[in-house]
Formats: C-alpha cells, sequence, structure tokens
C-alpha cells in the first residue's frame, strides 16, 4: 500500500467516525444516562477530580460532545477559571452552548479538531479528552497528542479517560465477550505517543467507576 493509499484510508476512517457521532447528537445524553446507570454526574464529577483541576485554572475538553464534563470543569474552576469545549460535529457545540447558558456557566464552546486545535500555545493548565481519543484514525490521534501537548502550559496536564477491560479475573473473562465491539483498543496505546509528543511522568489506571455494572474504565495522564 503506497502514502496515497494510507492516507485515503485515514481520512475515510475519520469520516466514518465522524459521520456516526453526528447520529448521535439527540441521543448521546440518554445514552450516557443509560451506560452509567444514571450516575453520569458523578461520573463526570470523577473526571474533573482525576484531571486536578482546580480553582483558577484554565481548562480545555477536546472532543466535548454535547458539554456535560466541560460544564463539571467549570464547576471546579470557579468563577477565576477559564473553561473551553471543542468538538469537530457544529451541532455538538450547538448543543453545548445551550446547556452552558441553562446552567448559567461562563464556558465558551467552538468548532475545533484534536489534530488542529484552535487556540496558541502554552494557554491550558489541563487537557482533557473522554471518550473519544480512539474515535479518530492513528494519524490523527498522533498529530492531536502533539497539538494537546503544543497548547499546554509548563508542568500543565493531560487527562484522558475511556473504556478499558477489567485488569484481571472473571470481570475481564465476561467483559471480553459482553462488551468486545466497544473495546477495540488500550489505553497503553497512548503511552509511545505522549512520550515521542514529551510527556512526562506518565501514569495509567483503572478507574473505580462501573459502565453498564462492570469496571470497564481506566485513564492516562501525563505533565508538558
Amino acid at each position: 500500500m503506497n502514502r496515497n493509499d494510507t492516507n485515503h484510508n485515514q481520512v475515510d476512517e475519520d469520516s466514518k467516525m465522524k459521520s456516526q457521532m453526528e447520529k448521535m447528537v439527540n441521543s448521546y445524553d440518554s445514552y450516557m444516562k443509560k451506560i452509567t446507570l444514571g450516575r453520569e454526574k458523578s461520573l463526570r464529577r470523577m473526571t474533573v477530580n482525576l484531571a486536578q483541576v482546580k480553582s483558577g485554572d484554565c481548562v480545555l475538553e477536546v472532543g466535548c460532545g454535547t458539554g456535560t464534563l466541560t460544564l463539571a470543569a467549570k464547576q471546579q474552576a470557579g468563577q477565576s477559571g477559564k473553561v473551553f469545549g471543542i468538538d469537530v460535529i457544529p451541532e455538538m457545540i450547538k448543543l453545548s452552548k445551550k446547556k452552558a447558558a441553562q446552567a448559567r456557566l461562563d464556558v465558551t464552546f467552538q468548532s475545533g479538531s484534536i489534530e488542529n486545535i484552535p487556540f496558541p500555545e502554552n494557554q491550558f493548565d489541563v487537557v482533557m479528552c473522554s471518550f473519544m481519543i480512539f474515535h479518530m484514525s492513528e494519524e490523527v490521534r498522533r498529530k492531536g497528542i502533539a497539538e494537546i501537548y503544543r497548547v499546554l502550559k509548563p508542568q500543565g496536564r493531560l487527562m484522558v479517560l475511556d473504556l478499558a477491560l477489567p485488569a484481571h479475573g472473571v470481570s475481564r473473562a465476561i467483559s471480553k465477550v459482553l462488551f468486545k465491539f466497544m473495546l477495540k483498543h488500550d489505553l497503553k496505546e497512548l503511552l509511545p505517543v505522549m512520550e515521542s509528543s514529551g510527556f512526562s511522568g506518565i501514569q495509567i489506571s483503572q478507574v473505580k467507576f462501573r459502565i453498564f455494572g462492570f469496571s470497564l474504565l481506566s485513564f492516562v495522564c501525563g505533565s508538558k
């Protein structure tokens, strides 16, 4: 396969994934409620804590979806904090803005992609990615992690949360059977990419939160 074929396949992969997410705009919140068994707010608070968002921080969520996590980050960052969310799907941004207005929270939502983040370098204390890092081709993911490094301040932090198989035991065996269609990647795939982009102090760990009643979440974090 030549380079042109490879690039074409990557474009097709990214277009297909974007199309799938566009179809989920109106059902995304109900989907999250279902898979978290009605505990999405607890998951979002936990995610913000894992990202170590603190009062006054400047925070970016990449792939913000309908904005629920971004709004939780604003509540944590407080009035002095500045919080932004970007997504490649305009309807997601539209819904996020509506939520922010209803909650009376000063959050900036705008269109933007991980491979070309529309902010200058050294701007953010924290960048978060939740349930989105594998919804793109490997090439876009590699460029995106480098972009995140660019927009982080020195000592800024990246935190990625996503689905993962339980570490061991019966739960792992059952999850492989029931959720194989959802668990095609592993956060360990990000480690060499993060290292090559310059991240240090990289840690990966399972999260104590149940999806569909199973421990199917892990996170990876690193600092600039």
